[in-house]
């Protein structure tokens, strides 16, 4: 064994590493400067794109910049909300093709979600071109997404909101219980007199 690996930390165990990047994600968008609503906005902004994402080839993903430059959201606080999203993404997938395809009335048959391997799916994708179901199936897969994405980005969103709230008052008041302790720590000892 060499050396170095004997000297390597063990690697923390999964669960332990996705907790640690959940509160790294949210202390991130915590320390964001700007207004909470225009954080909580950007925020929702980033897991809309993310959970289309998928379906629209990796397109959403120059969603971002219009929605907040035109819709006052926060840039940085919506690739932070782009990111977290990535952890819960794929417990939406099957949903979202399911409501998209009841929502548009399209009977596309899919074999797409099979876990067994990558190729497996990518030789569903494959039938699905052949056979001129693809457009139908990542418009359902599309719809349901943007459903799901604007349900949950919203949700996200207000979740900002409040603890940005939340944080930025505890913050005020830490502040002003500092200010006060350093204002009463003077005003017991007056300056010294100029010799």
């Amino acid at each position: 064994m060499p050396a170095d690996a004997a000297q390597r930390p063990a690697r923390r165990p999964w669960w332990v590493r996705l907790k640690r990047k959940f509160r790294l994600d949210y202390l991130r968008i915590l320390r964001t400067r700007g207004a909470p609503a225009q954080v909580a906005r950007g925020v929702g902004y980033g897991i809309f794109c993310e959970l289309i994402f998928f379906p629209t080839l990796g397109l959403a993903f120059f969603l971002l910049y219009p929605l907040n430059r035109f819709l006052k959201g926060h840039f940085a606080a919506s690739i932070a909300g782009f990111v977290f999203a990535k952890l819960f993404t794929f417990l939406t997938i099957p949903p979202s093709i399911i409501f998209g395809k009841w929502l548009l009335n399209v009977d596309v048959s899919v074999d797409m979600i099979d876990r067994s391997s990558f190729n497996a799916s990518l030789h569903s994708l494959w039938g699905l071109l052949k056979s001129g179901q693809l457009i139908e199936f990542l418009g359902a897969w599309t719809a349901g997404a943007a459903i799901f994405g604007l349900t949950i980005g919203a949700l996200g969103g207000w979740l900002s909101w409040i603890g940005l709230k939340n944080y930025q008052a505890r913050q005020h008041t830490r502040r002003d219980v500092l200010l006060h302790h350093i204002h009463d720590v003077h005003a017991g000892h007056p300056p010294e007199s100029p010799r």
